[in-house]
């Protein structure tokens, strides 16, 4: 039987050891190689096209976010597993939208990491069950906005507008002659009005909306 071959990319040495030793003890499992950054794996992986990669998220250099669509495609029949410690239903939107196809947590057991790889590789996704509720409210969250359009103040739309600009509270406040108190006030009720959980989800709802271009 042919084994999955997985490459391993982490900038954290004795985690992705530890990993490595792990899957090798699998008897359908090898390890065809690692890499301490992004760049140095997709090198690697445009070479070696492994069933599967395990990818840390925040990495120097290169995140794990950016990397996904360069690893797809160098190896468009790779399957991309993002392993983490973060569990922010952003990034895991954002990951899966990129194309990965599982998510995993580094506080995630042996099994439930072995789990990810065999049903990735079967054409599969797989999301750990602990970020998957977080998820779901945050899609349900979505779907709320999305179905209402909210109604804001000019005021409002205009520190939205600077929002989506990625400015800061300080420049947001210079730029409209008011205080940052003041824009922390304007943040508080768009976010309120939005169903927003910060900045980022924000701008993403208002440009559903149409509510910015």
């Amino acid at each position: 039987m042919r084994k999955i071959s997985v490459y391993l990319i982490d900038d954290h040495h004795v985690l992705r050891q530890a990993v490595v030793e792990m899957l090798q003890s699998e008897g359908d499992i090898v390890v065809s190689g690692q890499a301490g950054d992004a760049r140095t794996g997709i090198d690697a992986i445009a070479v070696e096209k492994p069933d599967i990669v395990i990818l840390d998220l925040k990495m120097p250099g290169m995140s794990g976010l950016a990397a996904i669509g360069e690893i797809l495609r160098v190896a468009p029949k790779t399957g991309i597993i993002v392993f983490t410690m973060y569990a922010n239903p952003a990034y895991v939107w954002e990951t899966t939208n990129a194309g990965a196809s599982g998510y995993v947590l580094k506080s995630a057991s042996k099994d439930d990491l072995l789990r990810a790889v065999r049903a990735v590789h079967a054409g599969a996704g797989y999301l750990q069950a602990e970020v998957t509720k977080p998820l779901l409210r945050r899609l349900a969250q979505d779907a709320r906005a999305a179905g209402q359009k909210a109604s804001l103040t000019s005021r409002e739309l205009q520190v939205l507008e600077c929002l989506a600009e990625g400015q800061s509270n300080k420049v947001i406040a210079g730029n409209l002659s008011i205080t940052e108190d003041t824009v922390k006030a304007h943040l508080k009720s768009l976010y309120e009005k939005l169903g927003a959980s910060d900045r980022a989800h924000a701008v993403a709802i208002s440009l559903r909306q149409q509510l910015i271009e």
